[in-house]
């Protein structure tokens, strides 16, 4: 019985050692057993690995274990009846089971236990509770001697779920953890141990369980023999602190010393491989360098090595002679802007080393963030045709069926919402089936009438539907309520059957199977995997043809777990989400000659050549270590203090980095090559890692920078697309040889024909010359262009979009709420009921008393919401609240009205006053040539007139929602139009109804319904207050600057009116605080507008769809617009770019509008504020 240790750098020869050790000894000597133990997840490339070498090509009498299958061996040598091993899948839904119903009595953990994530950290807390062999009564004591009440009440919450575990699976199951543990108490009676030698390699540490089992080894085997990294020349056998590198080595190598001795055991001579260079970096003297720097050792020849390693190393010399010199430098560096930019850089780098006769098995990519570069390796790694392998299990969360599942137990669960149908139905009758264009249209269809009408519940998605909605009339109800019982009768179904008694998990689970067979889902997941699989999509397809036994498999062991546990349908759901979040997909590689892709700490590779390190920025490597366990680094450290052993803490782990990152930095036999990113896929910017400048560091002398590769000569197909691509986005004028040679060879091969085709029209969408033709337009608008003067504002602000919107009439998809738009409807709505009320009733608004005002506002708003959207309004706690402050801001509309009413002669002549084209006015009918025209159609708020004698004053005002103001520089470019054409209607209407009269402009006016907050300055009066809420409601526009007309409108006005935009001083208007505009002014402003709808309804007609959208200082045409998913906009694209508007001051606004032997003559006198020209 002995122990011995096989010491060395990485890179020495340990494993090879090894492996040779155990062939020739294992030959020798057919009658002893060679058990050779090595991590999880390396016992098939070891068994793979021993074959190969093996002059046989067989084994006999060497088994290739881990420690689970080593007890599982004992177990079936000695005929051991087990109980059930408890995966983490059962562990999570047993813990998620009992957690809930001790949920009441938890005292820290109960506000975290709905938490993502909450019961895998759970799981993997009492794993490591079993696996360094803390037990309740262990928690009890530390409990008791701790002083710190937040810990105290961590670990009375975990004793509690803890026990209660241990009681659940009690004599019913057991836990991997245990199984160990039983190994143990069988292995001395395993007859085999006595004549096996035991074999260590890949790991760097025990638990304490494997500890254990290790000693009874120890004291039974004929040799343990152990291989170490670790330098040979240090203090190899004395503890060391965290932040030594090989701290971890040095400490398995006490311990099991420590075991040892307690065995009985002998310590042998230790093979110590300490050659410089190792073996590994013969042919590469930099990584020799590389590796000698990382463990600070001298560069000195061998110090001792023994006889038996000589002659393994010789023969590895041998063995790995390298075909190829070794590239130069063996250490390259690449910075690039993003992600995208390094796995690009590793494509061409593999291709180019493949080209030159490397195999793909030669080269291995790792990371310390596999997660989010893993995607972006798949994508370009499966778009550049080069094999690999992502050494990651994925998680069958996303997966299609388990989408199904979920969602469908969530639709039963809470009514069917809208959110849980629609995973359910585009998962399962969409994704599954590959569902034909006209089946995902139909769905679509569906999904538009849901969203529209708001259907939700049982009650409505059972009933017929009938009903229409704005926008979908043409909708045919018949094939909408065929798919609709065609898709609910499975659901139906299921919920009739969970609705049925007893409510336990057994019950549930069968009808969630009988749910799966009657949708056929196996059947056509096998049909998917096939279709798949034909497509080349050969690692999706393995997924599908697994994830269905993986499924039954979590519901089968459901049942077993709880199957007689009464349990609502919440509680199943969730027990089931726990299982199913523990659930892995692994995949074999498909290929021998592969690029492994992996990360720092799980991934094994062997015989790399090439290692490709990506990702090297702060904060990935060395990773911050985030402590995602349910105790903090604190509080492992007082269970370390009180002598009590866990895993190491987040901190400990972050140290320990250091060694994983020498190990995978020595794994190349010819070159390293690092990269970093300068930026995130997101954009957020990042910094190149420490290690880096270290390395830069240690080689003073040599440029580690990589050289700049020539993207433009394609390497591929893929990458010949992607240049083709490029070039086009360019668009600069002449294209160089290369690019035309490029294009001319891609356009002849058939396989990639369509493809170009396709990128050049993506390259032009959207056209430069910015027309469809007078012949499309004229089909799309006809002769008569209608509709409101929004349209043409619209048109102003974005050709394109007034084409989509108008042209093709796409239309955003309707939604079942109530948004600004309906806000402003119901406002709108609302204050017109007040004042039709008031006139129905004969009353005047400046008449009524406060209390009327409100009973006034609150029974309109009321009626309002009652006849809105089908019930809208009373459909949500927040749509209720939305109405109280509908009222209230109603109510504070009607108030300030009023304020402004009782200020000025004006009084409301009409309300919701509709003007068009058929009124024959000429403001509504503008002719753009002889054949074609333009019908405008709008309708006024409110309409306010002062009458006498010989004049009628008029006075329009639009209520609006928003925050718009009157500007007239928007209006110069087409931007606010409406209020002006507004005018124009109105003033031709008193003049048909007025004959004898002059019917005079007073004001053009926007008000604002709000509801305004007063900043209080020290203490106000009410009346203070209030005259502060005056000047926030304050109307904008424009004003007719006759102080008479102004006067008519705020006669107590003395400086800064409250009611218009109007400031004097002394009785003369101060024009810079004013916006004013004399009669004849009006007059222009009218017939500048009317131009200017009939040049925009003439550009309309001739086919303009520019995509020129405008800007104006911070403000732009795409603001809010709905279409900028559909045109594609894009101010890098050449060709795409802004309308930048010039800004104007109102008198440069008016100097454009009048004409130039008007301008001095009609300027405003602010005396009289008439114009010069006026009487």
């Amino acid at each position: 019985m002995s122990l011995q240790f096989v010491i060395g750098p990485s890179g020495s020869g340990k494993t090879r050692y090894l492996y040779d050790t155990i062939i020739r000894e294992s030959m020798a000597h057919p009658e002893k057993q060679y058990l050779f133990l090595v991590p999880e997840q390396y016992t098939m490339q070891t068994q793979k690995e021993l074959i190969r070498l093996h002059p046989r090509r067989g084994l006999t009498n060497v088994d290739v274990l881990s420690f689970n299958r080593l007890a599982l061996r004992v177990f079936e040598d000695l005929s051991v009846e087990t109980l059930t091993v408890l995966d983490d899948m059962g562990k999570s839904m047993v813990l998620r089971k009992i957690a809930g119903e001790r949920r009441g009595s938890l005292r820290y953990y109960q506000r975290h236990f709905g938490q993502m994530g909450f019961v895998n950290q759970l799981k993997s807390m009492i794993s490591e509770m079993y696996q360094y062999g803390v037990t309740p009564e262990v928690l009890d004591e530390l409990r008791e001697s701790s002083e710190d009440p937040v810990l105290k009440d961590k670990l009375q919450d975990l004793t509690m779920i803890y026990r209660g575990f241990q009681d659940y699976i009690r004599e019913k199951f057991t836990t991997a953890e245990e199984v160990l543990d039983l190994c143990c108490r069988m292995l001395p009676r395993w007859e085999k141990l006595s004549r096996s030698q035991v074999f260590l390699d890949g790991y760097t540490g025990f638990t304490p369980v494997q500890y254990r089992i290790l000693e009874i080894c120890l004291g039974r085997c004929s040799r343990v023999t152990a291989a170490v990294t670790a330098d040979p020349e240090g203090r190899i056998y004395a503890e060391a602190g965290m932040e030594e590198l090989f701290y971890m080595s040095r400490h398995m190598v006490c311990r099991l010393i420590d075991a040892a001795s307690r065995a009985g055991a002998d310590h042998e001579k230790d093979v110590l491989l300490c050659t410089h260079p190792p073996i590994r970096f013969r042919e590469s003297p930099m990584l020799a360098r590389l590796e000698q720097q990382l463990r600070g050792g001298s560069s000195g020849e061998s110090v001792r090595v023994s006889a038996e390693a000589s002659v393994e190393k010789s023969a590895e010399a041998s063995r790995i002679s390298l075909k190829h010199t070794a590239p130069s430098p063996q250490i390259l560096i690449r910075r690039e802007k993003n992600p995208a930019g390094e796995i690009r850089f590793l494509c061409r780098r593999i291709q180019e080393a493949v080209r030159k006769g490397m195999r793909f098995r030669d080269m291995a990519v790792i990371t310390g963030d596999l997660e989010n570069y893993g995607r972006e390796i798949r994508r370009q790694f499966e778009e550049q045709g080069i094999p690999f392998f992502l050494d990651d299990k994925k998680s069958i969360l996303s997966s299609p069926l388990v989408e199904l599942i979920r969602s469908a137990l969530e639709a039963v669960r809470l009514d069917f919402p809208y959110e849980s149908m629609f995973r359910y139905l585009k998962t399962s009758f969409m994704a599954l089936d590959g569902g034909s264009e006209e089946e995902c249209e139909e769905l679509f269809r569906m999904e538009n009438y849901v969203k529209a009408l708001g259907i939700r519940g049982f009650r409505r998605w059972s009933e017929e539907w009938t009903r229409q909605y704005s926008g979908g009339e043409n909708l045919n109800l018949e094939m909408l309520n065929a798919l609709r019982e065609s898709v609910t009768g499975p659901l139906f179904a299921l919920r009739e059957r969970l609705r049925e008694k007893p409510s336990d998990g057994a019950s549930m689970t069968a009808a969630l199977m009988a749910f799966l067979e009657e949708l056929s889902l196996k059947e056509r997941l096998l049909a998917r995997s096939q279709k798949l699989m034909e497509e080349g999509r050969s690692e999706t397809a393995k997924e599908y043809s697994q994830v269905y036994d993986l499924t039954v498999q979590l519901l089968e062991r459901l049942c077993q777990l709880l199957g007689d546990e009464p349990m609502s349908l919440a509680e199943y759901s969730q027990i089931l989400d726990a299982g199913f979040g523990e659930i892995k997909v692994g995949l074999i590689p498909a290929t021998v000659d592969r690029v492994v892709v992996g990360d720092i700490t799980r991934t094994r590779l062997d015989e790399i050549q090439v290692l490709f390190f990506v990702g090297v920025n702060e904060g990935v490597i060395p990773q911050r270590k985030e402590n995602r366990s349910l105790l903090t680094d604190e509080e492992r450290a007082y269970f370390a203090q009180m002598q009590v052993e866990l895993a190491p803490s987040a901190r400990e782990s972050g140290l320990m980095q250091r060694f994983y990152l020498y190990l995978m930095m020595t794994k190349p036999s010819r070159q390293l090559v690092l990269t970093c990113a300068a930026q995130s896929g997101s954009g957020k910017e990042l910094r190149p890692s420490s290690l880096i400048g270290e390395l830069e560091s240690l080689f003073p002398g040599e440029d580690l920078q990589a050289e700049e590769e020539d993207f433009s000569m394609p390497c591929s197909a893929a990458e010949a697309v992607r240049c083709l691509a490029e070039g086009l986005r360019e668009q600069t004028g002449e294209k160089e040889t290369s690019f035309m040679a490029l294009f001319s060879y891609l356009l002849a091969q058939p396989e990639y024909r369509d493809q170009v085709k396709e990128l050049v029209n993506a390259a032009v969408l959207g056209g430069q010359d910015g027309e469809i033709g007078r012949a499309a337009a004229g089909a799309l608008y006809g002769n008569i262009l209608q509709g409101s003067v929004t349209r043409l504002e619209q048109y102003a602000a974005c050709a394109y979009a007034h084409f989509l919107k108008y042209g093709l009439e796409l239309m955003k998809r309707q939604e079942y709420e109530v948004g600004a738009v309906d806000m402003g409807n119901l406002f709108h709505e609302s204050l017109d009921l007040c004042f039709s009320s008031l006139k129905e009733q004969g009353l005047e608004l400046v008449d009524l008393s406060d209390e009327e005002r409100r009973q006034l506002a609150v029974s309109s708003v009321t009626r309002a919401a009652e006849e809105y959207g089908n019930t809208i309004m009373q459909s949500s706690s927040r749509n209720a609240y939305l109405i109280r402050r509908l009222s209230r801001i109603t109510d504070r509309t009607m108030w300030a009205l009023a304020e402004q009413l009782k200020k000025g002669e004006f009084k409301p002549a009409a309300f919701e006053v509709s003007f068009s084209a058929a009124d024959n006015l000429k403001a509504m009918r503008i002719p753009i040539s002889r054949d074609e025209a333009l019908y405008l159609k709008g309708r006024i708020d409110r309409l306010d007139l002062c009458e006498e004698e010989s004049h009628v004053y008029v006075k329009i005002i639009d209520y609006k929602s928003g925050s718009l103001q009157f500007d007239l520089t928007s209006m110069y470019y087409g931007l606010q139009l409406q209020l002006v054409v507004y005018m124009d209607a109105a003033l031709e209407m008193e003049e048909r109804q007025n004959p004898g009269k002059e019917v005079v402009p007073a004001g053009l006016f926007y008000y604002h319904i709000q509801d305004p907050l007063v900043e209080k300055k020290g203490e106000m009066t009410p009346e203070e207050i209030e005259t502060q809420m005056k000047k926030q409601l304050r109307m904008s526009g424009l004003v007719n600057s006759d102080l008479d007309v102004i006067r008519r409108m705020d006669r107590e006005i003395e400086g800064e009116s409250d009611v218009i935009p109007v400031a004097m001083k002394a009785g003369i208007i101060q024009e810079a605080r004013s916006s004013v505009a004399s009669s004849r002014r009006f007059g222009f402003l009218r017939d500048y507008v009317r131009s200017r709808c009939q040049k925009a309804g003439q550009e309309i007609l001739e086919g303009n769809i520019a995509m020129t959208p405008y800007k104006d200082g911070n403000r732009t045409g795409c603001d809010y617009c709905p279409y900028h998913p559909v045109c594609g906009f894009d101010r890098k694209r050449p060709g795409h770019g802004y309308r930048k508007l010039k800004s104007l001051k109102p008198e440069e606004v008016w100097k454009e509008i009048l004409p130039r032997e008007d301008e001095e003559e009609d300027a405003v006198d602010p005396g009289t504020g008439k114009g010069n020209s006026e009487p």
